[in-house]
Protein backbone atom coordinates (compact mmCIF):
# COMPACT_ATOMS: atom_id res chain seq x y z
CA UNK A 1 0.00 0.00 0.00
CA UNK A 2 1.90 2.99 -1.21
CA UNK A 3 1.29 6.40 0.25
CA UNK A 4 0.53 5.31 3.80
CA UNK A 5 3.07 5.68 6.54
CA UNK A 6 2.96 4.03 9.87
CA UNK A 7 0.18 1.91 11.22
CA UNK A 8 -3.34 2.55 10.02
CA UNK A 9 -5.74 3.93 12.63
CA UNK A 10 -7.77 1.44 14.62
CA UNK A 11 -11.47 1.20 13.87
CA UNK A 12 -13.69 3.02 16.38
CA UNK A 13 -15.48 -0.21 17.36
CA UNK A 14 -12.15 -1.80 18.30
CA UNK A 15 -11.16 1.25 20.36
CA UNK A 16 -14.47 0.99 22.18
CA UNK A 17 -13.94 -2.70 22.94
CA UNK A 18 -10.44 -1.97 24.27
CA UNK A 19 -11.80 0.65 26.66
CA UNK A 20 -11.13 3.87 24.71
CA UNK A 21 -7.73 4.59 26.26
CA UNK A 22 -7.51 8.02 24.61
CA UNK A 23 -10.83 9.12 26.21
CA UNK A 24 -11.71 11.01 23.04
CA UNK A 25 -15.25 10.83 21.77
CA UNK A 26 -15.73 8.00 19.31
CA UNK A 27 -17.81 8.29 16.17
CA UNK A 28 -19.01 4.73 15.67
CA UNK A 29 -20.97 5.68 12.57
CA UNK A 30 -17.84 6.99 10.81
CA UNK A 31 -16.72 5.37 7.63
CA UNK A 32 -18.59 3.68 4.87
CA UNK A 33 -20.64 0.66 5.86
CA UNK A 34 -21.98 -0.80 2.64
CA UNK A 35 -24.47 -3.64 2.55
CA UNK A 36 -22.78 -7.02 2.70
CA UNK A 37 -23.25 -8.90 -0.54
CA UNK A 38 -21.22 -11.06 -2.89
CA UNK A 39 -20.92 -9.48 -6.32
CA UNK A 40 -21.17 -11.64 -9.43
CA UNK A 41 -17.80 -12.76 -10.82
CA UNK A 42 -16.61 -11.03 -14.00
CA UNK A 43 -16.69 -13.13 -17.16
CA UNK A 44 -12.99 -12.57 -17.91
CA UNK A 45 -11.74 -14.58 -14.91
CA UNK A 46 -9.70 -17.65 -15.76
CA UNK A 47 -10.38 -21.14 -14.42
CA UNK A 48 -8.09 -20.86 -11.39
CA UNK A 49 -9.31 -17.33 -10.66
CA UNK A 50 -12.94 -18.56 -10.66
CA UNK A 51 -12.01 -21.32 -8.23
CA UNK A 52 -10.49 -18.71 -5.91
CA UNK A 53 -13.59 -16.49 -6.28
CA UNK A 54 -15.84 -19.38 -5.24
CA UNK A 55 -13.54 -20.26 -2.33
CA UNK A 56 -13.00 -16.79 -0.88
CA UNK A 57 -16.33 -14.98 -1.33
CA UNK A 58 -18.31 -17.03 1.23
CA UNK A 59 -15.56 -16.45 3.79
CA UNK A 60 -15.46 -12.70 3.13
CA UNK A 61 -19.25 -12.54 3.34
CA UNK A 62 -19.25 -14.37 6.68
CA UNK A 63 -16.74 -11.88 8.06
CA UNK A 64 -18.60 -8.88 6.65
CA UNK A 65 -15.67 -7.82 4.50
CA UNK A 66 -17.30 -7.79 1.08
CA UNK A 67 -19.87 -5.69 -0.72
CA UNK A 68 -21.01 -5.07 -4.25
CA UNK A 69 -18.45 -2.27 -4.41
CA UNK A 70 -15.59 -4.76 -4.16
CA UNK A 71 -16.11 -6.54 -7.48
CA UNK A 72 -13.14 -5.02 -9.31
CA UNK A 73 -10.74 -5.33 -6.37
CA UNK A 74 -11.79 -8.91 -5.74
CA UNK A 75 -11.40 -9.71 -9.45
CA UNK A 76 -7.83 -8.36 -9.35
CA UNK A 77 -7.07 -10.49 -6.31
CA UNK A 78 -8.59 -13.64 -7.82
CA UNK A 79 -6.87 -13.11 -11.17
CA UNK A 80 -3.50 -12.68 -9.42
CA UNK A 81 -4.13 -15.82 -7.35
CA UNK A 82 -5.16 -17.73 -10.46
CA UNK A 83 -2.13 -16.61 -12.46
CA UNK A 84 0.18 -17.52 -9.60
CA UNK A 85 -1.37 -21.00 -9.38
CA UNK A 86 -0.97 -21.46 -13.15
CA UNK A 87 2.67 -20.32 -13.08
CA UNK A 88 3.49 -22.57 -10.13
CA UNK A 89 1.81 -25.51 -11.88
CA UNK A 90 3.79 -24.85 -15.07
CA UNK A 91 7.06 -24.59 -13.13
CA UNK A 92 6.34 -27.79 -11.19
CA UNK A 93 5.50 -29.56 -14.46
CA UNK A 94 8.86 -28.58 -15.97
CA UNK A 95 10.68 -29.76 -12.84
CA UNK A 96 8.73 -33.06 -12.87
CA UNK A 97 9.68 -33.61 -16.53
CA UNK A 98 13.38 -33.20 -15.68
CA UNK A 99 13.04 -35.56 -12.71
CA UNK A 100 11.32 -38.11 -14.99
CA UNK A 101 14.37 -37.91 -17.28
CA UNK A 102 16.48 -39.04 -14.32
CA UNK A 103 17.72 -35.70 -12.99
CA UNK A 104 17.96 -35.12 -9.22
CA UNK A 105 15.06 -33.00 -7.88
CA UNK A 106 17.28 -30.20 -6.51
CA UNK A 107 19.23 -30.04 -9.78
CA UNK A 108 15.97 -29.95 -11.76
CA UNK A 109 14.68 -27.05 -9.67
CA UNK A 110 17.94 -25.16 -10.17
CA UNK A 111 17.99 -25.82 -13.91
CA UNK A 112 14.41 -24.59 -14.28
CA UNK A 113 15.11 -21.56 -12.06
CA UNK A 114 18.22 -20.30 -13.82
CA UNK A 115 19.61 -20.14 -17.31
CA UNK A 116 23.13 -19.30 -18.41
CA UNK A 117 23.77 -16.16 -20.42
CA UNK A 118 26.13 -16.25 -23.42
CA UNK A 119 28.82 -14.71 -21.23
CA UNK A 120 28.47 -17.54 -18.68
CA UNK A 121 26.50 -15.85 -15.91
CA UNK A 122 23.51 -17.49 -14.25
CA UNK A 123 20.31 -15.54 -14.86
CA UNK A 124 16.96 -16.13 -13.17
CA UNK A 125 14.43 -17.65 -15.58
CA UNK A 126 11.43 -15.69 -16.75
CA UNK A 127 8.94 -18.04 -15.07
CA UNK A 128 10.65 -17.59 -11.68
CA UNK A 129 10.61 -13.81 -12.16
CA UNK A 130 6.89 -13.93 -12.98
CA UNK A 131 6.18 -16.13 -9.97
CA UNK A 132 7.98 -13.61 -7.73
CA UNK A 133 6.08 -10.64 -9.17
CA UNK A 134 2.73 -12.40 -8.82
CA UNK A 135 3.51 -13.35 -5.23
CA UNK A 136 4.20 -9.69 -4.39
CA UNK A 137 1.07 -8.58 -6.20
CA UNK A 138 -1.06 -11.20 -4.47
CA UNK A 139 0.31 -10.18 -1.09
CA UNK A 140 -0.77 -6.56 -1.73
CA UNK A 141 -4.30 -7.70 -2.60
CA UNK A 142 -4.42 -9.90 0.49
CA UNK A 143 -3.75 -6.80 2.58
CA UNK A 144 -6.74 -4.97 1.06
CA UNK A 145 -9.18 -7.64 2.16
CA UNK A 146 -7.53 -8.39 5.52
CA UNK A 147 -6.59 -11.89 4.40
CA UNK A 148 -3.14 -11.99 5.95
CA UNK A 149 -2.38 -12.13 9.68
CA UNK A 150 -0.79 -8.67 9.63
CA UNK A 151 -3.73 -7.11 7.81
CA UNK A 152 -6.57 -8.54 9.90
CA UNK A 153 -6.27 -5.85 12.55
CA UNK A 154 -6.44 -3.10 9.93
CA UNK A 155 -9.71 -3.98 8.26
CA UNK A 156 -13.12 -3.10 9.58
CA UNK A 157 -16.16 -5.22 8.99
CA UNK A 158 -19.38 -3.53 8.01
CA UNK A 159 -21.57 -2.56 10.96
CA UNK A 160 -24.28 -4.74 9.51
CA UNK A 161 -22.44 -7.91 10.57
CA UNK A 162 -22.13 -7.24 14.29
CA UNK A 163 -25.18 -5.27 15.35
CA UNK A 164 -24.83 -6.42 18.96
CA UNK A 165 -21.57 -4.58 19.68
CA UNK A 166 -22.04 -1.74 22.15
CA UNK A 167 -22.60 1.59 20.46
CA UNK A 168 -23.41 0.13 17.05
CA UNK A 169 -26.94 0.61 15.87
CA UNK A 170 -28.85 -2.31 14.34
CA UNK A 171 -29.10 -2.55 10.57
CA UNK A 172 -31.20 0.36 9.31
CA UNK A 173 -34.22 -0.25 7.18
CA UNK A 174 -34.12 0.79 3.54
CA UNK A 175 -33.93 4.54 3.24
CA UNK A 176 -36.74 6.29 1.42
CA UNK A 177 -35.91 6.76 -2.23
CA UNK A 178 -37.36 8.51 -5.21
CA UNK A 179 -39.84 5.64 -5.61
CA UNK A 180 -41.79 6.86 -2.58
CA UNK A 181 -42.88 9.88 -4.61
CA UNK A 182 -43.97 7.71 -7.50
CA UNK A 183 -46.06 5.42 -5.27
CA UNK A 184 -47.75 7.72 -2.70
CA UNK A 185 -49.48 4.77 -1.00
CA UNK A 186 -46.41 4.28 1.24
Amino acid sequence: MSGTRGPLPKPAALKLLEGNAGKRSLDLAAGVNPRIEVPSPPKHLGTEARKEWKRITPLLEELGLISGLDRAALALYCQAAGRLAELETAFNGKVAAKVAEGMDYADAVYEMSYSTTPSGYAQQSVIVQLIGKHREQLNRYLMHFGLSPAARGRVQASNYVQPTLPGIEPKPEAKPSFSMFVNPAR
